[in-house]
This record gives C-alpha cells, sequence and structure tokens, in this order.
C-alpha cells in the first residue's frame, strides 16, 4: 500500500467505523470520520431510510461539517460509508462531489445491512472521472461478512 494513505468514512450506527479502525489498524493510513450537522439524521434506521429516500426524490445531499485536509497530499483515499437502500449513502455522495478533481486512487468500502452487491457500481456511477478501484464490501448480517483475512488479502492488493 502506498504510504500517503487517507480513510475517510460516515458512520451512521457504527458499522462502517468498526470497519475503517480496522483498516486503520492494519494501514497506520490516517484517518478521519466525516460529519454532518447534528440531528439531520435520526437516531433511528429505519427513520434515516425515510430521510434519505426524501432526500433522494428532491437530488438534497446532506452538508458535510468535517473540515477535509489537502487530499493532494494523498496517493490513494479509501473511503468507506454504509449502504443505505441498496446503495450508497447521501453523506458519501456529498463527499463525491466535493472531491471531483482528486487524482490519486479512490478505493470504497462498505457496510451494509442488506445486499451491497451493487454498492461499486453505484460508487463509481457517482465518482464522476474520479479513479476507482476495487473495494471492500461487507455485511453485518449476511455473506460477505468481515474477517481480518478477507481485510488483508484485499488490503494487500492495494
Amino acid at each position: 500500500m502506498s504510504r500517503k494513505v487517507l480513510i475517510l468514512y460516515y458512520s451512521q450506527f457504527g458499522n462502517t467505523a468498526k470497519l475503517a479502525s480496522a483498516i486503520h489498524r492494519r494501514t497506520g493510513a490516517d484517518i478521519l470520520r466525516l460529519q454532518v450537522p447534528e440531528g439531520y439524521f435520526p437516531e433511528n434506521m429505519e427513520e434515516t431510510d425515510q430521510v434519505f429516500k426524501r432526500d433522494n426524490k428532491a437530488g438534497k445531499l446532506p452538508p458535510i461539517t468535517t473540515k477535509l485536509p489537502d487530499l493532494h497530499y494523498y496517493d490513494t483515499i479509501l473511503i468507506g460509508g454504509p449502504v443505505w437502500d441498496g446503495k450508497v449513502s447521501s453523506p458519501i455522495l456529498k463527499l463525491l462531489q466535493m472531491i471531483p478533481h482528486y487524482q490519486g486512487k479512490v478505493v470504497p468500502f462498505s457496510t451494509g445491512w442488506s445486499d451491497s452487491r451493487k454498492y461499486q457500481n453505484d460508487f463509481i456511477m457517482h465518482a464522476g472521472k474520479l479513479n476507482v478501484t476495487s473495494g471492500y464490501h461487507v455485511l453485518t448480517h449476511g455473506s460477505p461478512q468481515y474477517s481480518p483475512t478477507s481485510l488483508t488479502s484485499w488490503l494487500r492488493k492495494l
């Protein structure tokens, strides 16, 4: 893995945060959790899904309140987020809109309760001209599940 790596992630309920921390422990990469305004999303998953669907229908994305570092310092950015309604979560979509000119490698990772097979394609579709490579996608209640072995194997390929 490259020496200048940043892990950027959004985690609503903690699952993506756990995965981001595991990646951080194995890589030593810089890590930064993305935040949206407090109270933007409810604490309940079903209610968050309704906000996501309503915003999606209106073409609205939540603001990111986290100050991003100079991304040009990094050769690779690992971008992690939850799978919402089978898609990339809206905070990650907002992040992708914020970094359209990043020239390094962008690598998605995700956690979800439901089918995440479409996440990679959805991520690529929203990434524009970013250089997206194959990501790591796991389910919290299904397969593929997280394992230290599968994570290490994926990280070696980067």
